[in-house]
């Protein structure tokens, strides 16, 4: 009887230790990591629509009607590893009005910029070894406008002018929002693919000539080389979580030819979120260019003495105020 019950009890731990080893996991042999997530690429943009109106109705302290729109799109892409940083921006901006009885709508805003920037960490954290490449041009015809008619011809284009500069530098970096490019060695192309442009000596380049009777001996020139220096300043940055401005300066010196007349080219744009899809602009532009003859013939005599004429280089000054549509990326 002993026996027996000393085998029912060596059946019952048999079958314990079984279930045991059955239960027991068994350990993952194949098991892979999650790959990294790639954080060396950033993108933003914002696109955006506005509109303006204005209408009135026996109204005495005087005006006009009008209505205006505006379109603005702007993109960044950068990339930063290790001591390499590449970074581009694409900057494009449209605008029409319609005023009064006018019949047809004017362009009152047109800009296509980009740039794209290459870059090496040359001492500690702020000084890097740059290549800049950038673009500035527009997308439409430009007019001189008289009271309500057209002056013939045009007095801007795409490619007319066109500028493409190249340069070489260093770049001081403070922070992620602000930066100053000193490159002392830059080139600057001006573009003008309009045969009336290049004829008249329009944006620098050299003008037809002609001979005695006024017929073309020689066409104008449609390239302008330039070597120089060159500054740009760079300050982008979220004031607040609703408000962000960026702006863009841009400083060139032709060594060549009087060096003292510095190229200005000024871009900035505060943008002010109210929600989701709506918000609030306001872009500025300015430009000086000793190359780009403003001409004004206030009594129409032709002969640009008058003291309120103008016959000559002017600071071009554009501002800009909307709200409408806008979504940020």
């Amino acid at each position: 009887m002993k026996q027996f019950f000393a085998l029912i009890l060596l059946l019952i731990c048999f079958t314990s230790f079984s279930q045991v080893d059955t239960i027991t996991p068994k350990p993952k042999v194949d098991s892979i990591p999650p790959t990294p997530k790639d954080t060396s690429w950033k993108t933003s943009g914002f696109i955006g629509v506005n509109l303006n109106q204005t209408s009135l109705s026996n109204w005495q302290g005087g005006g006009e009607d009008n209505f205006a729109v505006n379109g603005i799109f702007n993109y960044d892409i950068n990339y930063i590893k290790g001591k390499n940083q590449w970074d581009t921006k694409v900057d494009a901006q449209y605008g029409m009005i319609k005023t009064g009885q006018q019949l047809t709508f004017r362009k009152n805003m047109d800009q296509l910029f980009a740039l794209t920037k290459l870059s090496m960490l040359a001492s500690k954290k702020y000084w890097f070894y740059t290549l800049t490449a950038d673009f500035r041009s527009q997308m439409a015809p430009g007019y001189n406008y008289y009271a309500d008619s057209v002056a013939p011809g045009i007095n801007s284009n795409f490619m007319a002018p066109g500028y493409i500069q190249l340069c070489l530098g260093m770049d001081f970096r403070l922070d992620d929002y602000f930066s100053i490019t000193f490159a002392p060695a830059a080139g600057k192309v001006t573009i003008v693919n309009d045969k009336g442009l290049a004829d008249a000596g329009a944006f620098g380049v050299a003008a037809a000539e002609r001979d005695t009777a006024g017929n073309i001996t020689r066409e104008g020139e449609r390239v302008r080389y330039e070597f120089g220096g060159r500054v740009t300043i760079k300050f982008k940055k979220e004031l607040s979580k609703n408000v962000a401005i960026d702006s863009y300066a841009d400083f060139f010196s032709n060594y060549a030819n009087h060096p003292e007349n510095i190229d200005v080219v000024w871009n900035t744009m505060v943008n002010f979120k109210i929600s989701k899809l709506f918000s609030a602009m306001i872009s500025t532009k300015l430009i000086y260019d000793h190359d780009i003859v403003t001409k004004y013939d206030w009594n129409k005599d032709g002969q640009y003495d008058h003291k309120n004429d103008i016959n000559g280089p002017r600071v071009q000054l554009l501002n800009n105020f909307g709200f409408g549509l806008g979504y940020k990326f």
